[in-house]
């Protein structure tokens, strides 16, 4: 899509053919009786440097942003565990968690400073070095690693075991300290849709199995890590506000849970709140044997220490939410998709691999598509 998009605004031909039912792949979102529905917790993060295209546009101009930060919660009740500098003094509320020290706090205040000088092309090198252990070696306890850093990095990494490339972490962090984790009216697919309805619509095709017969449609990315969630209707925002709430406690079927409906209230219907479940990666991966919404409902007021008398809406699992086998590089390599010709037109499949697990690749990968057709370096076949 944004291939398209760049090719219709430098006014150059396209056909753009989406065999599926919607516009933007896994960005999607369903609505019933006035509730929306991502499928998967899903952000945008405002400071990736590919959204610039669409915060020109306007397309990210309403969103929305959840708190700088999130709640710790546990049996023993919950912490705000806020931005030091964004949520001043709040943010200094944490240090009464037990798994969190001082020097914890000062370390979360200096690595964003160190990773703030520099461009995010640099975070990505040939260092193999996990998440887990560039967290140890930056000298956090692992007390605040098992409430903080593992909870909040598995619901984006979809890995518990935190063996994703420092790399990553290191650009995530930066993202996160530098924006905002928004949503968009109306949920997720907002955005492809907004994207889709500036395209000509004689040029797109949803639903079209029509694509170039020269060239095998076969994914590059062989293994994947899926994610599921619950959702539920509640009264209140249970006292999460716009923050998200994160399982600190080692046990349970959950990730994290959050209030879509107190960021963006389209995402509720009027005097309603949409809570969202997030499960563990390692419970998501396992769909047959999923606990009731039951259960994960009974662990909810159990971590909220509520009761919140929520009804089950509905459920979601991506089985290949994230490519696992990425070359965790910033931009991608030279392979962006197969390009055949016939009839002296050009056709193009995206099935290129993504640098990283990420939006901010995959956008990078229609970038870098057409700015190899205007310079003349791809090779047509």
């Amino acid at each position: 899509m944004t291939a398209a998009f760049l090719l219709e605004q430098q006014q150059q031909d396209y056909q753009l053919f989406e065999c599926g039912l919607h516009w933007g792949g896994k960005l999607q979102t369903t609505h019933c009786d006035g509730f929306a529905f991502d499928h998967g917790f899903q952000v945008v993060q405002s400071a990736y440097p590919a959204l610039d295209i669409f915060h020109r546009k306007g397309y990210l101009s309403d969103a929305l942003a959840f708190g700088s930060g999130a709640w710790l919660l546990s049996n023993k009740g919950k912490t705000l565990l806020a931005d030091p500098l964004r949520e001043f003094p709040r943010g200094l509320a944490a240090l009464g968690h037990p798994s969190i020290r001082l020097t914890d706090v000062v370390q979360v205040v200096r690595l964003r400073n160190v990773l703030f000088k520099q461009p995010p092309e640099q975070f990505f090198t040939t260092d193999t070095t996990s998440t887990l252990q560039y967290l140890q070696n930056q000298g956090f306890s692992q007390s605040f690693i098992e409430a903080f850093f593992r909870p909040f990095f598995s619901g984006i990494f979809l890995e518990e075991a935190l063996a994703t490339p420092a790399s990553m972490f290191k650009f995530v962090f930066w993202a996160l300290a530098k924006g905002k984790a928004c949503l968009l009216p109306n949920g997720i697919q907002t955005l492809p849709n907004r994207i889709a309805a500036d395209l000509n619509p004689s040029r797109i095709h949803l639903s079209s199995h029509q694509q170039p017969q020269a060239i095998p449609v076969v994914s590059p990315h062989k293994t994947f890590y899926s994610t599921a969630v619950h959702y539920f209707a509640v009264d209140s925002d249970l006292g999460l506000g716009k923050f998200i709430g994160l399982n600190a406690e080692q046990q349970g079927n959950i990730n994290l849970v959050a209030i879509p409906s107190a960021v963006q209230t389209g995402y509720a219907p009027k005097g309603k709140h949409l809570l969202c479940v997030s499960l563990k990666p390692s419970v998501a991966a396992q769909e047959k044997t999923w606990p009731s919404p039951q259960v994960i409902l009974h662990e909810v007021d159990q971590l909220l220490q509520t009761h919140s008398q929520a009804k089950w809406l509905d459920s979601f699992t991506v089985k290949q939410a994230l490519p696992a086998d990425t070359a965790y590089t910033y931009k991608p390599g030279n392979d962006l998709g197969s390009i055949a010709e016939d009839n002296h037109q050009a056709e193009f499949v995206a099935t290129g691999a993504i640098a990283n697990p990420s939006l901010n690749a995959a956008i990078l990968n229609g970038i870098g598509f057409v700015e190899s057709l205007n310079s003349q370096q791809i090779t047509l076949i």
